[in-house]
């Protein structure tokens, strides 16, 4: 939080600002106390020196933009401050992940994380025929190291990423009408149908997903996410799962016949679910933030079964205080 600026200031004020228990022994030659005015070993210094002093480093927001927004991708603690630190993430800021392997915040060593802004894991793909794709979501934060301290503040999010929501198939026909599953919150792709091999587009930061199509561009038939994108229907691929937060769920937009995409933490609507229809080849709907997509309809178990969702915080142990919006499993 930073020290005063004026007025009494003490050593236990000190001890305590860079982690400390108050009351506990310390002396201004600690290597964590001199780490606040950057002063070696045995160096002659005055309390008066620490006025104003922070053991606390917000990540930079002067950095290239998408969509308007803040950004930071696939970062590492240990690349902005020392172990026994603390990190702020700005409530303007996203950290993100475009890639399901890895995550969008990597905590590898001890310390303490204050995330304001949000911090998001990559949206599985959405399956198509014959069962490839239907990804599991990826994680927002991986914990490697011990003594690390996570808070979420009131008004901050951390959101796994939405699993892929399974392919339709047509029972009678293995080779026919077969609908992509829709992708998970987080920029997942939706899967492509099987006359139609287009994989609709996972959205930007703060945007929606892609429709699913004709190769002409004419004829939408799914909408795309804020969150999990919508299943397809037929031989139609799936919406694109956005990177809206918390957002709302891609739909299917013709007749209702397949998956919706799922808002927030919610799941992908299956096939046949009510109000989305029963048709025998609709695929299922992508996942919203941190929970797994939609089931498809048709004999491709286990292709059928939609992808589960990346988990939030994952890892070793840690300590984790949340004030503000968690999607996915810590």
């Amino acid at each position: 939080m930073g020290l005063q600026n004026s007025g009494a200031i003490s050593l236990d004020d000190l001890h305590v600002e860079v982690g400390g228990t108050s009351g506990t022994t310390c002396s201004l030659n600690d290597a964590d106390i001199r780490a606040l005015i950057d002063v070696g070993s045995g160096a002659g210094q005055s309390i008066q020196q620490y006025y104003g002093q922070s053991s606390e480093t917000s990540l930079p927001t002067g950095g290239s933009q998408i969509n308007g927004q803040v950004q930071l991708k696939e970062i590492t603690v240990s690349s902005y401050i020392s172990s026994g630190e603390t990190l702020r993430i700005p409530s303007n800021m996203w950290v993100w992940s475009d890639d399901r392997t890895k995550a969008a915040l990597t905590i590898d060593i001890a310390c303490t994380v204050v995330n304001d802004g949000k911090i998001i894991g990559k949206g599985g793909w959405g399956g198509y025929y014959p069962g490839s794709g239907r990804e599991t979501g990826g994680p927002a934060i991986n914990v490697t190291a011990s003594g690390v301290t996570i808070t979420n503040s009131s008004g901050a999010y951390i959101a796994g990423g939405g699993g892929g929501g399974a392919n339709g198939q047509d029972g009678g026909d293995p080779q026919d009408q077969n609908g992509g599953g829709g992708g998970g919150a987080g920029g997942g792709k939706g899967g492509k149908g099987y006359s139609i091999s287009l994989h609709s587009p996972g959205g930007v930061l703060n945007g929606t997903g892609g429709h699913g199509s004709y190769p002409s561009g004419i004829v939408i038939y799914n909408g795309g996410g804020a969150g999990g994108g919508g299943g397809g229907a037929y031989a139609y691929p799936g919406g694109g799962g956005g990177r809206i937060l918390p957002g709302t769920g891609g739909v299917f937009l013709s007749n209702n016949t397949a998956g919706s995409g799922g808002s927030g933490g919610n799941a992908g609507y299956s096939h046949g679910s009510p109000g989305q229809g029963s048709i025998s080849h609709c695929a299922g709907g992508g996942g919203g933030w941190g929970a797994a997509g939609g089931n498809g309809s048709g004999p491709s178990y286990p292709y059928n079964i939609g992808a589960a969702g990346g988990a939030a915080i994952q890892g070793t142990s840690r300590t984790v205080s949340n004030s503000g919006t968690i999607y996915g499993s810590t």
